[in-house]
């Protein structure tokens, strides 16, 4: 709220630190400082107005467990503390007013390649507390996988769990995007991959199938927006190399909570490369509604980022090499003309 940008860069287990940086001036990034270097991999910072940071991340103890922090400034941090150890976690999360909310798979006996499994917790108060979904507080850390915070037990149906996304619907209950996967491996061993959605109606966790797709880390985006509309952007369509991560990136379309979803549009095909990683960047603007880059996943390649409006029928590239300080974004035609 004071204009400052951070930048969280993560690290990788113990070898490797993460780092925070804070621009020196109030909205520029011509210079940055240091502030800290310590161990954290994915960090997940949410700035609550007014409060400060309450900082989501994870720790590798030998298994990849989830962790967080507060800080009202940015400088001066709390400890890390455990939130969560049933064998290991990978989460996604977000921010809504003062209420931070994470959803998360487990790794039983901290074999990452049988992640299952669905869990969801939020703080309201910073992180001094954490409540399941229906506002019952749960014990730090979580330890048992049968804990309140379970919402499926994916284990028990024999399907892996791989997060995506989550945000909220009008009224601000928290919608899960994850796909769920019947073997670790790339291949046709781990059909069907399902994009599912996990919803909290107000009453109960409700589930619907979005599609289905390649390749277990598929990733894409989910956008709740004014009147009713659920969009994703992801590659959700099969890509040039058929059993990598990515493929074609889609426009799927839900007017009715989730329950039924239809492609509005191809947004790539023909492509040279697999698309993969779609993002939501925060408040987006309509002409900057998802980023992602593309890329070999069976050679090593050149990778290249690209970003889409809302409705999928623009497509830019941005230049691979910079010549100075400022570029325009090529304009790539899009699957209504001649593909790119």
């Amino acid at each position: 709220e004071h204009g400052h940008v951070w930048i969280f860069v993560s690290g990788r287990g113990r070898k490797r630190p993460g780092f925070k940086y804070r621009s020196v001036e109030p909205l520029s990034t011509a210079a940055f400082e240091l502030v800290s270097e310590e161990e954290m991999t994915y960090p997940q910072p949410w700035w609550v107005e007014g409060q400060g940071f309450v900082h989501l991340f994870t720790k590798y103890t030998g298994i990849r467990e989830l962790y967080w922090n507060i800080s009202p400034d940015g400088r001066d941090w709390t400890e890390h503390r455990k939130l969560a150890g049933m064998g290991g976690h990978y989460q996604t999360s977000n921010r809504r007013g003062d209420r931070v909310v994470t959803a998360f798979n487990m790794h039983p006996k901290g074999n990452v390649d049988k992640r299952t499994n669905l869990y969801f917790v939020e703080s309201r108060d910073m992180g001094k507390t954490w409540l399941t979904v229906d506002g019952r507080p749960v014990k730090t850390p979580m330890v048992d996988p049968d804990c309140p915070a379970l919402v499926r037990n994916f284990a028990a149906e024999g399907r892996l769990v791989y997060m995506k996304d989550i945000n909220f619907d009008a009224r601000g209950n928290p919608i899960i995007l994850v796909v769920t996967s019947a073997f670790h491996q790339p291949g046709p061993k781990g059909d069907p991959r399902i994009w599912t959605i996990a919803h909290w109606s107000g009453e109960k966790w409700k589930f619907h199938q979005v599609t289905q797709s390649t390749h277990n880390y598929d990733m894409g985006s989910l956008y709740v927006e004014p009147g009713g509309v659920w969009r994703i952007i992801g590659p959700t369509e099969p890509g040039p190399q058929r059993l990598g991560t990515g493929g074609e990136m889609a426009v799927w379309i839900s007017r009715d909570q989730g329950a039924t979803w239809t492609k509005s549009r191809d947004i790539t095909c023909n492509s040279q490369f697999n698309h993969a990683y779609a993002r939501r960047p925060v408040d987006a603007d309509p002409d900057f509604y998802a980023f992602w880059a593309d890329g070999n996943p069976d050679e090593f390649s050149r990778s290249r980022i690209y970003f889409t409006n809302r409705e999928g029928n623009k497509l830019w590239r941005l230049p691979y090499d910079m010549k100075g300080e400022f570029a325009k974004p090529e304009l790539l035609p899009t699957t209504s003309g001649q593909a790119n």
